[in-house]
C-alpha cells in the first residue's frame, strides 16, 4: 500500500504541474496572439488599457522593439525583457525567464514576432510560475499528511479484520494441539460464518474422525492378531515345556496331531499378515498373466470335491482376464473354504461374463445360516469372524476375506456379499474381462 500510494502521488504531482504548466503557456499565447493582431493592423495606439490587464495566469505583458527596449509594459517595473526580439512570424515558449532585474521572481513566457506600422515589434506574455509551484507544493504536503494516515488506517482495519477472520483458526489450533495429546474423541470448533474457514473446520473434524477410526481399527487389530498368535504359540510352548519339565521327548503322534498343525497355523497365520502389511504398504504384488478364470473355478471344485462331502453345483463359462492367476486362486480359495465351513450340506459356484460392461463374476453361495445385514459391510475387515467363539478346529483366523478383499482390489475389481437363494449367504467378486 505504501509502494502504491508513493507512486500514485509522484504520478499526480507530476500530472499536477504538466496541466498547469500547459494551462499557463495556453493562456500566455493565446493573450499573445490576441495583441499581436492588434498591434500588427494598428500600431502601439490600438492597444486598449483591458488588453493589458493581469489575470490568472497572466502577470506580464510587454511589447519590445527589435533594440530590445520595452515599447509597452502593464507594469513600469518590470524593466527587463522577458525574451529576445524575434523578427517577424515567429513565436516561441520560454519555461522560464524574468521580468525584473536583480528579482527572483521567475515567468513562464511567450512570445511572438510581429511586422506593424510602428515597424517590427516582439509581444511578450509571462505567467507567474510561483503560483503554480505553490499549487504543486501544497498538494504534495497533503499528499505527504494524507497518505501515511490512509495506510495506518489500512494496516488498523487489516488488522483488526484479518485478525477477526483469522481468529476461529487459532481456535481451531489450539483444539488441535489438545488433540494432539492422545484424546481422539475431540472435535475442532465449527465457526457459524459458513466461509472457507468453516469448510477448514469442518474437513478437520471429518479428518478426525477418520483417524479416530483408524485408530480404533488399528488397536482392535493389533489386539486380536496377539490374540491369534498368542494361541498357537501357547499350546507349542507347553508341549515344550511339559517335555522339558519331564525329560521326556515328544511321542511323533503329538508331533501329527498337535504341534504340526499349529505350527503351521502360525506359519500361514503370519504369513497372511506380512500379505496384508504388503497391502497396505504398496498394494499386493502381482504378477500379470494371461488367466483362463473358469480353470480357477474347475481347479476349487475339483478340489472340494475331493476333501468334503458337500454336495456341489456349478456353473462355469470360458473367461480371460489379465492378472495373477495365483493371487486369484487364493482369494477363491479363501471363499470357498469359508462357504465349506458354514453350509449345511451344498455348494453353489456360479461364472458369468458381461460384454456390455466388460466385466467376469465368481460366486459361491451356501445353505447355512447367512450373514445378517448388519454384518455385511465388516466380514471384509481383518479379524472379523461373526461367531464370537474363539475355537479354531473348525474356522479360520478373520484373515481369509481380507486378503482376497486385498486381492480384488488389486485387480481393480469388487466384492460381492450377498443372501444367497438357499437361505444362506453368496460371497463372490467382479474383475474387469476385456476379452
Amino acid at each position: 500500500m505504501i509502494l502504491a500510494l508513493t507512486l500514485a502521488a509522484l504520478i499526480m504531482i507530476v500530472a499536477l504541474h504538466h496541466v498547469l504548466a500547459r494551462s499557463a503557456e495556453s493562456a500566455t499565447s493565446a493573450r499573445a496572439h490576441q495583441i499581436a493582431g492588434i498591434v500588427a493592423s494598428e500600431g502601439l495606439a490600438g492597444v486598449e488599457p483591458s488588453l493589458l490587464n493581469a489575470a490568472q495566469n497572466v502577470a506580464v505583458i510587454q511589447i519590445v522593439d527589435p533594440t530590445g527596449t520595452i515599447r509597452l509594459s502593464n507594469n513600469a517595473n518590470y524593466n527587463r525583457p522577458l525574451a529576445p526580439p524575434l523578427p517577424p512570424g515567429q513565436q516561441t515558449t520560454l519555461p522560464s525567464t524574468y521580468a525584473k532585474d536583480d528579482s527572483g521572481e521567475a515567468y513562464q513566457a511567450s512570445a511572438i514576432g510581429v511586422k506593424t506600422p510602428d515597424g517590427v515589434l516582439t509581444v511578450m506574455v509571462g505567467a507567474a510560475i510561483t503560483p503554480i509551484n505553490a499549487t504543486v507544493l501544497i498538494v504534495a504536503i497533503l499528499c505527504s499528511i494524507v497518505f501515511p494516515l490512509i495506510v495506518a488506517g489500512m494496516a488498523l482495519l487489516t488488522y483488526y479484520f484479518v485478525g477477526r477472520a483469522l481468529r476461529p483458526v487459532e481456535a481451531i489450533r489450539r483444539r488441535v494441539a489438545d488433540i494432539t495429546g492422545g484424546d481422539l474423541t475431540q472435535r475442532v470448533p465449527v465457526p457459524a460464518t459458513g466461509d472457507e474457514i468453516a469448510t477448514l473446520a469442518t474437513t478437520m473434524n471429518e479428518m478426525l474422525g477418520r483417524i479416530e477410526e483408524a485408530r480404533g481399527q488399528q488397536l482392535r487389530f493389533v489386539n486380536d492378531a496377539s490374540h491369534e498368535l498368542n494361541s498357537p504359540l501357547t499350546t507349542l510352548v507347553g508341549l515344550l515345556d511339559l517335555a522339558r519339565v519331564k525329560g521326556q521327548p515328544i511321542d511323533p503322534d503329538t508331533v501329527d496331531v498337535v504341534m504340526m498343525p499349529e505350527a503351521m497355523r502360525l506359519q500361514n497365520m503370519v504369513a497372511d499378515l506380512l500379505l496384508l502389511a504388503r497391502a497396505d504398504e504398496s498394494g499386493v504384488p502381482l504378477r500379470w498373466t494371461d488367466v483362463n478364470l473358469d480353470e480357477i473355478v474347475s481347479s476349487e471344485v475339483a478340489r472340494l470335491e475331493a476333501t468334503t462331502d458337500h454336495t456341489i453345483t456349478v456353473s462355469i463359462v470360458p473367461v480371460r482376464i489379465r492378472g495373477d492367476a495365483e493371487k486369484l486362486t487364493r482369494a477363491l480359495r479363501n471363499i470357498a473354504d469359508n462357504a465349506a465351513r458354514h453350509t449345511d450340506d451344498t455348494l453353489a459356484f456360479a461364472m458369468t461374463h458381461d460384454s456390455t460392461t466388460r466385466s467376469a463374476t465368481i460366486t459361491v453361495s451356501d445353505n447355512g445360516r447367512g450373514i445378517p445385514d448388519v454384518d455385511k459391510g465388516r466380514i471384509t475387515q481383518r479379524f472379523v469372524r461373526l461367531d464370537t467363539s474363539r475355537e479354531r478346529t473348525s474356522g479360520g483366523s478373520g484373515l481369509g476375506l481380507s486378503i482376497t478383499n486385498e486381492i480384488i482390489r488389486a485387480h481393480h475389481g469388487s466384492m460381492i456379499i450377498t443372501d444367497s437363494d438357499h437361505a444362506g449367504a453368496t460371497i463372490g467378486f467382479t474383475l474387469p474381462a476385456d476379452e
